[in-house]
């Protein structure tokens, strides 16, 4: 039978002698720590070089006499450990000494009882010990019940979600615009997602008796919109019409397609939109079009604002004229982009850029046969490639990269949002506890008072019901920011004198020309290697 070694006291007409047993069967030895931390429990005197000469290694009982006193009358000791956050608990036994009482089923559980442990006492194990009392070995004589932990929700998507498919490069260096409708097409009836639901886990007990809470799952819903529809029980999503679905925020958009023939303009007025449009010819300065899906444009853009909640493609580009403005959810694929602002969730790609606001929420790539950067401010999360940057004049280029300004920009507007609403809540409570009072006190409101009244309570519900979207959303956000990768700038041919770098919030100059490099940050400097 395997057993550790342990030891024991025993009482001679001397004084008291320390027994140590060796282990059998492979057990484990006793340590000298051990030994001293119970002579300490009981303050009784010893010499310590002496106890670890006698417990060197050895094969047979040992006796080393530690005091003249008699120290008689020890119970049979049990010491209580916990372990990591209430989870278990163990315990180790040492024998009595001549006189002394030796422990009981009763006293152990009551030994455990006195130190919190209320829950998952083994009494089997307690028994067992009682049985064949093997000293100096860890016995687990409490366990928690651990909680059963949930599942996530999981949503599978019958569409292509991935709309990240660049323009095909011609061999000429130029960028091929026919190859361009990465759309996710769908037909009537068929299904779009299905949904798994979330599984909620079930609480554990510690042996203190408190309860362990599962993890918290992630808690999904397939959300119904425009030219869809969700089954009885609301676990599958289907299409209503043949279009082209859109995957923002987790929520799927399913539209058809706006087509212009002709320019935007005097004829058509500004255009709102709910899936893509199509325009075959050009937006004229002044003009606004709204798209919640993608913009296609054949013609060229001149100082005209477009808006799309999915990609935009200028077959031609934008001439900004100062005042043209590009937004996308999505991609920006542009001919040139010239003294315009432009804002990106996904990629931007163009053969040039120049005198103009940039920024992408993931890389921008300037390449082509111009493939030039000149002027104006240009940001990207991930990475900037181009051929050129800045001018041989000097022109002053500011170029950063590192951090995801779309999202940082929706942070500030939500924040902002956020503080509105909470002034808005704060007063329409104050004139709710106002009417309150006075429906309580039983006194007559007027018709408005009571009109008010109700509209108040319903904005209340309303503003409760925001706040805790954006607070989702600022989390959301919070999160994307957090694991932001540093990102580059990658020049081919050239970057000139009069650019102001930034890579994830480290600045430089660029004082000198140079050629086919990289720029990364390298702690609190910025480093120039190789094109990558």
């Amino acid at each position: 039978m395997t057993m550790n070694g342990f030891f024991r006291l025993m009482i001679r007409d001397d004084g008291t002698y320390l027994i140590v047993y060796p282990p059998t069967d492979g057990g484990q030895p006793c340590q000298p720590s051990e030994v001293l931390q119970y002579l300490d429990t009981y303050q009784i005197p010893y010499d310590k070089i002496a106890i670890y000469n006698v417990m060197k290694t050895f094969n047979e009982k040992k006796e080393l006499k530690i005091t003249s006193s008699n120290v008689s009358g020890l119970d049979e000791t049990l010491v209580i450990e916990f372990t990591e956050n209430f989870l278990a608990v163990t315990g180790r036994f040492y024998p009595e000494v001549e006189g002394g009482k030796k422990l009981e089923k009763s006293d152990i559980i009551w030994l455990l009882n006195n130190r919190g442990v209320k829950f998952g006492i083994k009494e089997d194990v307690i028994e067992d010990y009682l049985e064949h009392r093997m000293y100096c070995t860890t016995y687990t004589l409490a366990e928690a019940l651990a909680p059963i932990e949930g599942t996530d929700a999981e949503i599978t998507y019958h569409f292509n979600t991935d709309l990240t498919k660049k323009p095909k490069m011609n061999e000429d260096g130029s960028v091929d615009f026919h190859q361009l409708d990465n759309l996710s097409k769908v037909t009537k009836d068929q299904i779009l997602a299905e949904l798994k639901p979330a599984v909620y886990g079930k609480p554990g007990t510690d042996v203190l008796g408190r309860q362990i809470a599962p993890k918290k799952v992630n808690v999904l819903f397939l959300k119904q919109s425009k030219n869809t529809r969700l089954s009885d029980d609301g676990l599958q999503l289907y299409c209503n019409v043949n279009g082209h679905a859109v995957l923002a925020d987790r929520q799927v958009f399913v539209s058809d397609t706006y087509e212009i023939p002709g320019n935007v303009d005097v004829a058509t007025g500004d255009v709102e939109y709910t899936g893509n449009v199509k325009i075959s010819g050009n937006v004229n300065s002044g003009y606004k079009v709204h798209a919640e899906g993608d913009v296609i444009v054949d013609g060229i853009v001149e100082g005209a604002e477009i808006i799309a909640g999915g990609q935009i493609v200028l077959k031609r580009g934008i001439q900004g004229m100062s005042k043209g403005v590009l937004r996308a959810d999505g991609n920006i694929v542009a001919k040139f982009i010239e003294s315009a602002e432009v804002v990106a969730g996904g990629f931007i790609q163009t053969e040039s850029i120049m005198h103009s606001r940039v920024q992408s929420g993931a890389e921008i790539i300037v390449k082509g046969k111009k493939g030039f950067i000149t002027g104006g401010v240009i940001k990207a999360s991930k990475f900037i490639d181009a051929k050129t940057a800045g001018s041989v004049m000097g022109t002053q280029t500011i170029i950063e990269v590192g951090e995801n300004m779309v999202l940082i920009e929706e942070e500030r507007t939500l924040l902002n949002e956020k503080r509105v609403i909470k002034e808005n809540l704060e007063k329409s409570e104050k004139v709710i506890f106002y009417l309150s009072k006075k429906i309580k006190d039983r006194e007559q409101l007027p018709p408005e008072r009571i009109v008010q009244f109700q509209q108040l309570s319903v904005s209340i519900s309303e503003y409760k019901k925001r706040l805790a979207e954006i607070e989702e959303r600022l989390s959301e956000i919070d999160s994307m920011l957090n694991t932001a990768s540093k990102g580059y700038i990658n020049v081919d041919d050239v970057i000139y004198p009069g650019c102001k770098v930034t890579v994830a919030n480290v600045t430089t100059y660029i004082k000198s020309e140079t050629k086919h490099c990289c720029l990364v940050r390298d702690g609190a400097d910025i480093r120039v290697t190789a094109y990558r």
